[in-house]
Parts: structure tokens; sequence; C-alpha cells
């Protein structure tokens, strides 16, 4: 197995501290909101924001087929949107199709080929049919890794829904919009592809506007997650891999997408989760804006080790690791929710979904305040609070849960789950 944190060059901290001047665009408006991008970062790319240029659709046929039914690749072979009628429920493959109509234009500008998963879940948006190929490989492990980690709920007639202020106030049905995902070959195309979103989308001139200066975003208000394969100022390969940030930046998306938003410890680390189960390392690292020393971060199992180990009567606390703050980097936070989820997936299995689960059902009831009156109104900034999370923590993990998980950041692998003991009959 690879190291979990991969060296990090001295070339990479020069780069890394020339291009961060930036970091005063990102911190000038806070981010507090339970469905702010986790991938801000400071080093700003070297092309200047500007409108896309005029729509032209020469040679759009080629890789887009017609307007109103585009060419998709799925399963393996280019086949029109149309034809997939009888293959994918009606309403996901209704909204495959606003999810392209939202981007043909700069698909049929800039070249670029549309796929989809074959259950619909992903549409991939790459530069050639030949790496769309190659991605949806690496896409469906990232799905089958996380439905075996984070499992959504059977909801088969159920009408449940979460609220979440970055779509608007109304209620939104769980696992009913594909996932978008567009790896970007340059940051000319980064930088036109925010133009395009900007000009369509009503409430988008904000956000793309704080991303334009990032190699990537994750945007829940339209279901999407973009990033540069080779970002200026980046190491490819020794601080930046394309891949990984496709594995987490989609694990984090499923999340929502299933779950509606969730406190950060429990997001972020499940991505982590996935990431290092799938590519065998880590890569991405939330609101991380210095440099990523290797001493560092392959110290995150001795360093928890080392901790618990000095601490035999008082266990792992919840706001360990729940007080982890959105838009905030805080590395003792970051290490105990990565070990914390690591405890849950290895041996608490059903656990994350469950709790993902009763998040959701708490931040719907949370987000809208009620006046007595009939009327109510929305609470953007509302957290599902520590008291609550550690509530369902321990009847879904066990009330034994804090002090299981310390004696596993003891020994890691050498550790073994305490029997439990077998209450006697009486007689």
């Amino acid at each position: 197995m690879k190291p979990l944190f991969p060296l990090r060059t001295a070339a990479s901290l020069v780069a890394l501290t020339v291009l961060a001047a930036p970091l005063a665009v990102a911190l000038a408006n806070p981010v507090a909101s339970p469905f702010a991008s986790p991938f801000a970062s400071p080093f700003a790319s070297p092309f200047v924001w500007a409108p896309p240029a005029p729509f032209s659709s020469a040679g759009a046929a080629l890789r887009t087929g017609t307007t109103d039914s585009p060419l998709v690749l799925w399963k393996g072979k280019l086949t029109p949107l149309a034809s997939l009628d009888d293959d994918v429920k009606p309403e996901h493959l209704e909204a495959v199709r606003v999810q392209i109509d939202r981007y043909a234009p700069w698909i049929q500008e800039n070249g670029y080929q549309i796929a989809l998963t074959d259950d619909a879940r992903v549409l991939l948006i790459t530069s050639s049919e030949k790496l769309a190929k190659d991605r949806l490989k690496l896409v469906g492990k990232t799905l089958e890794t996380f439905d075996k980690i984070i499992p959504a709920p059977d909801r088969s007639g159920s009408e449940e829904t979460f609220r979440d202020g970055a779509w608007g106030v109304r209620e939104h049905v769980p696992d009913a919009e594909p996932v978008v995902l567009i790896e970007l070959d340059s940051g000319e195309h980064y930088q036109s592809l925010l133009g395009s979103l900007a000009k369509s989308e009503p409430r988008a001139q904000t956000w793309t506007s704080i991303h334009a200066s990032q190699p990537g975003f994750d945007e829940v208000s339209v279901m999407a997650a973009a990033w540069q394969s080779a970002p200026a100022g980046f190491e490819v390969g020794d601080v930046w891999r394309s891949e990984n940030e496709l594995v987490n930046r989609l694990s984090r998306m499923l999340m929502y997408r299933s779950f509606g938003p969730q406190p950060v410890w429990l997001s972020q680390a499940s991505a982590w989760a996935v990431e290092q189960d799938v590519m065998d390392d880590i890569y991405c690292f939330p609101y991380r804006h210095e440099f990523v020393s290797v001493t560092e971060h392959t110290g995150w199992e001795s360093r928890l080790s080392n901790e618990f180990k000095k601490r035999q009567a008082k266990p792992l606390q919840i706001d360990e690791f729940a007080d982890w703050d959105r838009g905030v980097w805080d590395l003792d936070h970051a290490a105990c929710s990565w070990g914390f989820v690591q405890f849950l997936v290895k041996h608490k299995p059903g656990s994350l979904s469950a709790l993902a689960e009763a998040n959701r059902i708490a931040y719907k009831a949370g987000f809208t305040v009620e006046d007595g009156d009939g009327n109510w109104s929305t609470n953007p900034a509302f957290e599902v609070p520590q008291e609550t999370q550690l509530s369902a923590l321990l009847e879904i993990a066990g009330e034994d849960v804090m002090d299981e998980a310390s004696e596993y950041f003891r020994s890691w692998k050498r550790y073994k789950p305490a029997k439990k003991k077998s209450a006697r009959r009486k007689r």
C-alpha cells in the first residue's frame, strides 16, 4: 500500500508561497454556510476572468449530436441521449437533460465530451472521448466504494426531502439529480466555464467570481464539481493529482446528493475514506492554504496514537472533531475526524450512512423557524448541534463508541474490539 501522504518537494513550497497573494480574495468573505466549497484555494490562475467568446456551433455535432439529442458516451459507445429512454428512468433522464442543457453551449464551444454512468448518477465532461472512458472507470470505482462505506437508505415510495439555502428554500429530493464532474485541460477553459455559468445561472455570479482564483470548485447549487487537470503553479504528481481530485470531490457531492448538508467532519473525513480506499493515498485537503509537509500528515496515525496513550482516562470527545468550523483548516480537528471515520468504517459498518441520515433529518428541522402564526423563515447558518450529533452517534454506534475509538487510536491495526459480556439468565 502506498504511503498515506506522499513527499512534497521544496519546489512545491516555493511555488505555493509565490502564488499565495490572492488568499485575501477568498478570506474577504468568510465561509460560514453549510453548503460552501471546502476546496477553497488561494492559488490564483494566471488567466484573468473574461466572458466566454461568442457561441459557435461549428463542428459541434461531432461530439454532441443534435441539440435535442446530444451524443453521450454510455456503456462504452457514443449514444444519442434520446435513445436511452428504455434504459434510464424517465425522471433521471430528465434530470440529465437539464444538466446537459446547462453546459451545452460551453461544451460545443470547446469540443468537450459528455459521458454518463450506467445508473445515470454521474454526468462526466472531459476534453476527449479517450479520457472520458478512462475517467469513467475511476468514477465506477468511487461509486462502488462510496456505496460500500456510505450507502444511501432505500427511500422507494417515500417523500423524504432536505432543505438547503444553496438551492433556495424549496425542498429537494435526495438522489434525484446527477452529479456533474468537469475535468478541464487548461486554465482558459476553466475561466470560460465560469464565465458561461455566470451568464446562464442567475445566482452564479457571486460564487463564480470567488472560484475564478482557484484551481477548481464544487458547487451544490448546480450539483457540480470542476477542476483543472494541471493548474498553473502546482507540481502535478507531487502536489496535485487530478485523479484524487475526482474521487474526493465526487465523494463529497454524493454525500450531499443523498443526505443534504452535513457537518464538516463527517463529509470531509468520509471523502478521505473513499479517496484512500480507491487511490491508496490522500491528496485533497480542505481549506488548506499553506504548504503540506510530509511529516505533518504522514504522522496522523502516530499523532493520535501518542496523544491518546497519554490520556488513558480521557476518551475522545465530540468537540475534538465536530467543532471543526467551515472554511477553516484545523489540523487537530482534521486528524481526529479522519481517525474517527476510519474507526467507524472498519468497526461500525453502516454507521456513517445512519449518522448522515440523522443529520439530514435534524438539519431539515432546524433550517426553518416557525413564528407561531403559520409563517416560517429560514436559518441558513443553522448547524446540527453537537449534542444532537452525539446523541445520534451513541444510539447508532453504541454507548462505548468514544472509548472504543480512543483505544483504536492507541493501537490501530492491532486493535481488537472488546468482547461484550453476555447477560446471565436469571433462574
